[in-house]
């Protein structure tokens, strides 16, 4: 299945960049799909903040493949994803596009306080069919979701991320959290209020980057 319209004449050069997905192991249709999912971010951000207008250009790569690489390091027998802050979809979007092809059991729990970005969300999900549930609210007033992979993408410190996520979590999950180079000082600051188990996995995009996997998180006595 091939999803166009007029908002999907951009020019090529923005997809050549395509190793992860092929790492992924995803199939035309799936990027056809991102693709879908890139034109209509790109055309609504014109109205909307999705994303910052500087950003839009290299969002391909910034955003939509840099989301998609956490996959990578999810269990491929997860049955809900929480991702908390999803501002344009990111990382949760195009992990639910992935997941429609090589997970369809996952549901995506997307949660976004932002009334215009959470109806953005809405909209690629219904137009995609796409496995998810979505939350217009601040997800400190979620109910816990006990879900098994939990991410959030640019939304604050790590020891923010930490304790939300253990609103959250269930016995096994496990959550990636994409950071800066300035990481190990939240690393250090969490452990003030946080015990937790840490593998510290290299951004494929950025040589500066890391993703942190976070798992058995308890409150430091």
């Amino acid at each position: 299945m091939v999803i166009m319209n007029n908002t999907s004449m951009v020019q090529s050069h923005h997809f050549k960049d395509t190793f992860l997905l092929d790492k992924i192991g995803v199939s035309r249709e799936t990027c056809e799909k991102l693709h879908y999912y890139y034109c209509t971010l790109s055309e609504w951000n014109t109205k909307v903040n999705l994303v910052s207008r500087k950003s839009i250009e290299s969002s391909w790569q910034r955003h939509f493949l840099d989301s998609s690489q956490l996959w990578l390091y999810a269990p491929q027998n997860a049955k809900t994803w929480l991702d908390f802050g999803s501002g344009g979809g990111f990382p949760g979007l195009v992990i639910s596009i992935i997941a429609q092809e090589l997970n369809p059991k996952l549901k995506v729990i997307l949660v976004e306080k932002n009334k215009k970005k959470a109806f953005f969300l809405e909209q690629v999900s219904l137009k995609l069919s796409l496995n998810v549930s979505l939350f217009c609210s601040k997800v400190e007033d979620v109910k816990p979701q006990k879900a098994d992979v939990i991410s959030a993408r640019a939304f604050g410190a790590l020891r923010l991320l930490i304790e939300i996520a253990y609103m959250h979590k269930n016995d096994k999950t496990i959550s990636l959290f994409p950071k800066g180079k300035t990481f190990s000082l939240e690393i250090k600051e969490s452990l003030d209020y946080w015990k937790f188990e840490m593998r510290q996995i290299s951004n494929l995009l950025s040589l500066d980057s890391s993703i942190l996997e976070i798992r058995n998180i308890k409150v430091a006595q």
